[in-house]
């Protein structure tokens, strides 16, 4: 039996959607199972056992034309018994499109119906406390493995070189064997990104809590907001940063996190590859992110917050919740979400963790 699974998003998206690959794996050890994914996400998929070939499609097909059609044509000449497209974008409607396969699985849309042999009307809302980007992508297995799919954890798979070398690193940076704790101090962009004003009185009672170190978590072109963030922190807690432990990549990341206590601050892909890692987090989700979708509350391991805690009519999600792109709104309601509202969450969560 051969498989393919399309997922292009992001980070958290293609993590998650290898749920699906392990669901297949444990259901049949013989199946080949392959992954189609975006460049910047293959760092998450590599060395996973539960896939076989991950096919890179490359950001350079969006304006190489004829690229993408000898991609297409590649694709065309394997085949396939069942193709799960969970992107369900134009690039996978076309891979899924030219890819022979008996089955062709995805999510039921109005502009797709051309595309899937088996459409899957996703649901709107949990049932239960799962969160539903989990449900969604156990809904996608439905027509392959009946109702057999129960696996709902994804995992990040290092080497055990890594393992060696980040260990070695942490003992030589790192004074008395202390376990840090990395922030996600910014998110993928400014719409995901919990006012930095906001998040160093945290961060103070983060270390004040733990007496931790700390590793800040951010992409390169984010510097200049970092360097806002730590001139409000307090000189002790500027003292616990380890800049030397900054990760330099996304695979440096993963693998950093793997020796860090937990992974706190704003939701997002450094929050899901936390969990990957099985490591306690704490969210902080963006007024425009459902947690629904996103998050599953376990008391000291996985936490998080959101504005409508607080504020049950901040955003109405039942609605459509239509501010994704009012970046002048998502303000304002993160300004909303002050940090004392969760402070006492925030402090047990930390205690959990000395």
């Amino acid at each position: 039996m051969k498989i393919l699974v399309i997922q292009q998003k992001m980070i958290g998206d293609v993590l998650l959607s290898t749920l699906i690959c392990k669901n297949l794996k444990v259901w049949n050890p013989n199946a080949t199972v392959d992954f189609v994914a975006n460049q910047h996400t293959l760092a998450v998929l590599q060395n996973n056992p539960y896939i076989d070939n991950i096919i890179v499609f490359k950001d350079t097909f969006k304006k190489d034309k004829w690229g993408l059609i000898k991609f297409l044509w590649n694709c065309r000449k394997k085949k396939y018994d069942y193709i799960i497209d969970a992107y369900g974008k134009m690039e996978s409607l076309l891979i899924t499109k030219f890819t022979p396969a008996k089955t062709k699985i995805g999510y039921l849309k109005s502009y797709n119906g051309w595309v899937y042999n088996k459409p899957v009307k996703r649901l709107k809302r949990p049932y239960g406390k799962l969160q539903l980007s989990i449900q969604h992508r156990l809904q996608l297995l439905a027509p392959v493995m009946g109702n057999s799919a129960s696996i709902t954890d994804f995992e990040i798979h290092l080497t055990q070189q890594e393992k060696k070398e980040i260990a070695k690193k942490f003992e030589q940076t790192i004074e008395g064997n202390k376990t840090p704790i990395m922030i996600a101090a910014m998110g993928s962009g400014k719409n995901k990104t919990y006012p930095i004003e906001h998040l160093a009185p945290l961060i103070d009672l983060a270390y004040e809590t733990t007496n931790a170190p700390l590793i800040l978590n951010y992409m390169p072109n984010q510097k200049k907001e970092i360097n806002k963030l730590t001139r409000l922190l307090k000189p002790m807690t500027k003292k616990a940063i380890q800049e030397d432990l900054t990760p330099n990549s996304l695979r440096d990341y993963m693998v950093t996190v793997s020796h860090c206590s937990a992974v706190i601050g704003n939701e997002g892909g450094a929050i899901n590859i936390a969990k990957g890692l099985s490591k306690p987090t704490f969210a902080i989700f963006s007024p425009n992110i459902d947690p629904s979708g996103w998050h599953t509350e376990v008391k000291n391991k996985t936490m998080a917050v959101h504005l409508n805690d607080y504020f049950p009519e901040a955003v109405n999600f039942e609605s459509g919740g239509k501010i994704q792109k009012d970046s002048e709104k998502i303000e304002k309601l993160y300004l909303k979400l002050n940090p004392d509202l969760f402070r006492e969450k925030w402090v047990e969560f930390l205690e959990g963790l000395v």
